[in-house]
């Protein structure tokens, strides 16, 4: 640092300028105000919007994109009544495909903010039905993540705010063929790192509503390799999407022949790689023991009821408790893995405090059929029987030496 440098600092500091925020040397002028448009009051701002939205001018139109992303789209009462009263979804439509396709000049910034508008109006109750009518636009979304473009992550995230309710998933499925768009992305390369996880959240309300056609298009191999693979995490996106593949009669076949179960084992007592969740573990074997011939392999893994037990017995999460409630309760169907559990897990279960009612609701189901006998086949009750002393009169022995009847005990 030269002499001249320093003096002009000590200059500063003696004069407060740089604790006060005045420092005298040159900054870039901000162009915040220059990209945007000067809005006018009341209705009529959105009115301004929509005609510098369609100018010639491409300065005009980037301050009515630029001013759209900022404010207008968050506001809800503004964006709600936008979406549907000016045709706004159209016309956006139509700048982001004039410069996608390079129709007009543009820029990355541009591309980004008109994705991050989209998102925006995929969020509203009926953005997402305008988002999904547009035949070009869908097309272009599942173009930009099959070719891994920069900003395929925003596209998933738009797909997957407009899947959330089932009328939508429908259209979506029956107008575009999701599904196998959605396969051929991930068939392009299945040992692939990771994968936008906006993406997978797409393919799970898809597969939610149609798991049969996810087996039919090849999901099921595809998830299955990327489940071998100990692909980045695997076990929050690609398992909870195979797991919904086991809900269809096909899925459930074919898990059983690819013995799936034995993977899923494998997952759980890995000692080299230790998962931040198991939810979606156990998730994967409650859902595959809904056919008997998985109950039947699951109860080989002699030491599984522990594990599970183990598990809703550390868990802080609440669905993952009910879930290992709930396979336990399945494999107690087994008697051999009954009289296991009832010798090494009852004492366990006991222990386990559940903040949710419904959880301590299925624990005690599970504890009650674990206290019955294996031929004993009335209803489950909420409760343990309680010993109750039937109150009788003592009568004498009609034999023997002079004694009274005991009391009964039940």
């Amino acid at each position: 640092m030269t002499c001249e440098v320093q003096d002009r600092l000590q200059s500063k500091r003696r004069d407060c300028d740089v604790m006060r925020g005045k420092d005298t040397g040159e900054h870039n002028e901000s162009t915040y105000f220059k990209d945007r448009v000067a809005l006018p009051y009341s209705g009529f701002a959105m009115q301004k919007l929509m005609k510098d939205l369609t100018d010639i001018d491409p300065d005009i139109e980037w301050k009515a994109i630029n001013t759209l992303s900022d404010g207008v789209i968050i506001n809800s009462i503004l964006s709600q009544g936008s979406i549907s009263g000016y045709a706004f979804v159209r016309k956006i439509t139509n700048v982001f495909l004039r410069k996608r396709y390079k129709i007009l000049e543009t820029t990355k910034e541009e591309i980004n903010v008109l994705l991050e508008i989209f998102i925006m109006i995929a969020m509203y109750m009926n953005g997402a039905k305008y988002i999904l009518k547009s035949d070009q636009f869908v097309k272009a979304l599942y173009e930009m993540i099959e070719n891994g473009e920069e900003n395929s992550s925003k596209a998933a995230e738009i797909l997957a705010f407009a899947t959330r309710e089932y009328d939508d998933v429908f259209y979506l499925q029956e107008h575009y063929n999701a599904i196998r768009k959605l396969a051929r992305i991930l068939r392009r390369n299945v040992r692939a790192y990771s994968n936008p996880s906006a993406l997978y959240r797409h393919l799970q309300w898809l597969l939610e509503t149609f798991p049969d056609v996810g087996v039919k298009e090849g999901l099921f191999e595809i998830l299955f390799t990327r489940i071998k693979n100990r692909a980045c995490n695997f076990h929050k996106y690609d398992l909870k999407c195979f797991v919904l593949l086991l809900r269809c009669p096909a899925g459930q076949k074919r898990f059983a022949v690819i013995d799936g179960i034995k993977e899923i084992y494998d997952i759980l007592v890995d000692p080299n790689r230790k998962l931040d969740s198991y939810e979606n573990v156990v998730y994967a074997i409650m859902t595959a023991m809904f056919t008997k011939k998985i109950v039947l392999r699951c109860s080989q893994f002699v030491d599984l009821p522990r594990l599970i037990t183990q598990l809703a017995k550390d868990s802080k999460e609440t669905i993952m408790q009910l879930y290992c409630f709930q396979a336990l309760h399945m494999l107690t169907d087994m008697p051999r893995v009954k009289r296991y559990m009832k010798t090494n897990c009852f004492q366990i279960l006991q222990q386990i405090s559940c903040e949710d009612t419904v959880n301590e609701k299925r624990k005690s189901e599970l504890l009650y059929k674990l206290n019955r006998e294996i031929y004993h086949t009335s209803g489950l009750r909420l409760e343990n029987r309680k010993p109750v002393d039937i109150v009788m009169e003592t009568r004498s022995r009609s034999y023997g030496e002079e004694g009274h009847i005991a009391l009964r005990r039940l």
